[in-house]
């Protein structure tokens, strides 16, 4: 049929049709395939959509067997009640869960660094069931000895190609009591999926700290965000919203409301809000239960005077990880006890999911062909994981290790932010 449409015509449609179809169309001719395969179609297949954006959400359950579950929803779903699960082909050498540093495009960007030091950093597309496990880094434990990091994932905005920035915080000294000193600069390497390479960047002065178990990072308008701090707890905080543009690989700041610039760091998470940012200020953060939170939002992107509280919210039961918004503009919290619920100012709904302490992750998916070519890397095709896995650790211990897992995280966390 394709050779009585003009070559324009045809691109129009097909870019138009979900993933899935577009991988079985790619065996209808030669033609067909080199162009669906083909970069610049992948590009074009990102700006139209064919059905609305789901909820990527992952937990990490401990009944009836421990297992990590990625599940879509549909937004106007108000309880999750209708979820479509993703098979998820990979394990944590830890046997727990990965750390998602993020989703966009279609791509969820993985890391198993929530349980000790390993290198494994895994783009996975689930609509093709493509994934590319990434080199080991440059900066490494063996060359370096002990550090700390933060990862952010987005996409180049001129080139569309996925990038994956590191920033890590060589250990400098000890003091007593185990307390660990971090050097300020950190290093810095972006790896680009079009390379297949880890590129150092140099000359970056960055004057602020990020804390290890806690940071959080969100992709908006091409460029990374966290929150960073200077000082410590004898001087006082400093905190802003550190920015690095995926485009040109430069870092900035942005100015936090005066309200946040002098609390502590490890109260502070940043997520994406409409097409901006927002802060989530928790009320005490740490190995006991916190109660409530605040909600910042930056209304208009890039404009420091923007900067407004949204709402107060407070929980029985206590907070243990607030996830990010829904369309509607309630907040997505994950209770104590591992209940998730979604609030809004005098309305708290309950979720039925329940899962391990710090699993709960939140995000926007849409369906991409993103890795069908994946430059110079290589690809894999997910294979499809068994159910019975004799080595999983049994439900109690997993339990068991979570909240020790929690604690000690937080304990290092606030050691380092000792300065």
């Amino acid at each position: 049929m394709s050779d009585y449409l003009p070559c324009e015509a045809l691109i129009n449609i097909l870019i138009r049709l979900p993933a899935k179809s577009l991988l079985k169309f790619r065996c209808v001719c030669k033609s067909w395939l080199s162009l669906i395969s083909s970069p610049d179609f992948t590009s074009a297949h990102l700006c139209p959509t064919t059905t609305k954006p789901s909820l990527l959400l992952r937990h990490f359950s401990v009944t009836p067997k421990c297992r990590e579950i990625y599940s879509l929803s549909s937004d106007d779903n108000d309880d999750f009640t209708t979820l479509r699960d993703l098979n998820c082909p990979f394990k944590t050498r830890s046997g727990f869960f990965h750390r998602v540093v993020g989703c966009c495009n279609g791509v969820v960007c993985l890391s198993d660094d929530c349980f000790g030091y390993t290198y494994t950093i895994i783009l996975w597309n689930p609509a093709i069931r493509r994934h590319v496990t990434l080199p080991k880094p440059n900066i490494c434990f063996d060359d370096y000895g002990p550090y700390m990091h933060s990862l952010g994932f987005g996409f180049d905005p001129k080139t569309s190609n996925p990038k994956i920035v590191r920033i890590v915080y060589l250990e400098e000294a000890r003091r007593g009591q185990g307390y660990r000193q971090y050097a300020v600069p950190p290093k810095v390497e972006v790896f680009a999926l079009s390379t297949g390479l880890w590129k150092t960047i140099k000359g970056c002065k960055i004057g602020y700290h990020m804390d290890e178990f806690f940071w959080s990072s969100v992709f908006v308008n091409g460029r990374v965000h966290w929150t960073a701090y200077s000082g410590g707890k004898t001087t006082g905080y400093h905190n802003v919203v550190l920015v690095f543009d995926m485009g040109s690989e430069v870092f900035r700041e942005v100015k936090l409301p005066e309200k946040l610039v002098g609390v502590s760091p490890l109260d502070l998470a940043v997520v994406g809000y409409k097409d901006s940012i927002s802060i989530f200020q928790y009320d005490g953060r740490g190995p006991y239960c916190c109660r409530g939170f605040t909600v910042w939002a930056m209304n208009k992107y890039g404009v420091e005077e923007s900067w407004s509280k949204l709402f107060t919210g407070s929980l029985n039961g206590g907070v243990s990880t607030i996830l990010g918004f829904r369309k509607s503009g309630e907040v997505v919290v994950a209770k104590w006890d591992g209940k998730l619920v979604s609030c809004q100012p005098g309305r708290i709904k309950k979720i039925g999911i329940r899962g391990g302490k710090d699993s709960f992750y939140l995000g926007t998916y849409a369906e991409s062909l993103i890795l069908l070519d994946a430059g110079k890397c290589d690809q894999t095709e997910d294979s499809v994981s068994s159910d019975g896995v004799d080595d999983s650790p049994d439900n109690a211990s997993v339990v068991r290790s979570l909240e020790k897992n929690s604690l000690m995280h937080y304990l290092f966390a606030g050691h380092a932010l000792s300065y």
